[in-house]
């Protein structure tokens, strides 16, 4: 209400409801929703990332972990696939052949073709090549592993012009104790013209 005239009293400012929230404004509320976006932004590329990582770790490890279609690499250099029971080395390199073979071969003898599978059993076929100054060692290191040469036993080697045969094995025989041995194999050697040694090995456990 306004005073008398002339008075120098002016209304006063209408009030708003007590306890009244001011609405934000269009900049608040695209701001907010700017940051909330940010937010989901930032966990999505951290979780990706995540389960990125995860698998990284998953493939460089998990061969070794023992988890199966996985693969690993030996101490020896093989590589080789993890399986239910085991793993399997489609391609054994010396080192491997000389240790799941028990035996000790010249450096220079080259694997032709391998193969070694381990499961509560194991078993290892290989082929192998001595070059011709080695032969001799050869021979040495197989009989001093597997026993001396055997008569009368069917032969391993499938190639033609061999000479100087000696097979090594004790499928048909047990021990000197006459125990069993612990592990079965059959080993056929020989010479070929130029002097290398072929070698045909099979290991398994009893």
């Amino acid at each position: 209400m306004s005073g008398p005239a002339g008075s120098d009293t002016l209304d006063p400012e209408p009030v708003g409801h007590p306890g009244a929230v001011p609405a934000p404004s269009t900049t608040v509320r695209r701001r907010a929703k700017a940051r909330k976006a940010l937010r989901i932004a930032i966990f999505c590329v951290s979780l990706v990332l995540g389960v990125i990582l995860a698998l990284l770790v998953l493939a460089r490890f998990a061969g070794g972990w023992g988890i199966p279609y996985f693969s690993m690499t030996t101490e020896n250099g093989s590589r080789c696939v993890n399986t239910f029971t085991g793993f399997t080395c489609e391609s054994v390199t010396l080192g491997d052949v000389e240790l799941f073979g028990d035996v000790d071969l010249p450096d220079d003898t080259q694997v032709v073709r391998s193969r070694y599978v381990s499961t509560h059993d194991y078993a290892l076929q290989a082929a192998l090549e001595v070059p011709a100054a080695g032969a001799q060692d050869a021979l040495t290191a197989l009989q001093e592993s597997y026993g001396k040469c055997v008569k009368d036993h069917p032969n391993p080697l499938s190639e033609d012009g061999l000479t100087s045969l000696c097979i090594l094995a004790n499928d048909q025989e047990t021990t000197q104790t006459g125990i069993p041995d612990s592990r079965v194999y059959v080993v056929g050697t020989a010479l070929r013209a130029d002097g290398t040694r072929v070698v045909n090995l099979s290991v398994r456990s009893r």
